[in-house]
């Protein structure tokens, strides 16, 4: 399982950094209006937002050649927690694209989100 490539500094993010942490639901609706909810999870899961700014060309390569290795949302690959430091394992990008900016040499940025899967 590939890891998630780290900043120059060592770090996979900065800050501010913000994320959730839930478990999904099913939500049934019923004519007269009451609803019956149940969890389709048998566990919570974590959501990592990631923005990083004032990127250098080397490490928004890197992102985005792991993007690309990892065919998108697709492949599921192990992320250092950022809160913690311990790899957290089956987790994909929160969606089907990436989106950088350039805006001058060494001047990148993005932003984008990391989820937690079952596997």
């Amino acid at each position: 399982m590939a890891t998630f490539p780290s900043l120059s500094t060592g770090a996979v993010t900065q800050y501010p950094l913000g994320g959730n942490l839930g478990q999904g639901a099913q939500v049934i609706r019923f004519l007269d209006g009451a609803d019956q909810r149940y969890l389709t999870q048998s566990r919570m899961l974590r959501q990592w937002q990631i923005r990083l700014d004032l990127l250098t060309e080397d490490e928004i390569g890197q992102l985005e050649a792991f993007f690309i290795a990892n065919q998108g949302d697709y492949s599921p690959f192990a992320f250092p927690d950022p809160y913690t430091g311990s790899a957290v394992p089956n987790c994909r990008f929160g969606g089907p694209s990436f989106v950088s900016g350039y805006f001058g040499v060494d001047v990148s940025s993005t932003l984008f989100w990391v989820i937690e899967t079952n596997g």
